[in-house]
């Protein structure tokens, strides 16, 4: 089973998001992302999903095909989107903190 963990940005940058995840291998991936509004909650699914992608095929350009077929993708997708929907909100409260406005 994999292992995920969200991140912070060491500037305690509200933008900057990301998560580190461990394969059954013991190999390690750090994902990041930043934007500078937050997401439409719509969105959030199909960035968990686009994201789980990009690290099947980081997987799989590196020959870690064992770690892609071991890895239970459905729970993947469910822990990245915990983590972008966890990331998106405190980044909602720091647009309104500032004044500013977020998309809904």
């Amino acid at each position: 089973m994999a292992d995920l963990r969200r991140l912070e940005s060491a500037a305690n940058d509200p933008r900057v998001g990301g998560f580190s995840i461990r394969f059954p291998s013991g190999r390690a991936e750090v994902v990041e992302w930043n934007f500078g509004a937050p997401m439409r909650d719509a969105a959030i699914l199909q960035a968990a999903k686009d994201l789980a992608a990009q690290l099947i095929e980081r997987l799989s350009a590196s020959a870690a095909h064992d770690d892609v077929e071991r890895t239970n993708w459905a729970s993947v997708v469910a822990a990245i989107q915990r983590i972008v929907t966890d990331w998106n909100e405190e980044l909602k409260r720091s647009v309104y903190a500032a004044g500013g406005y977020a998309i809904h």
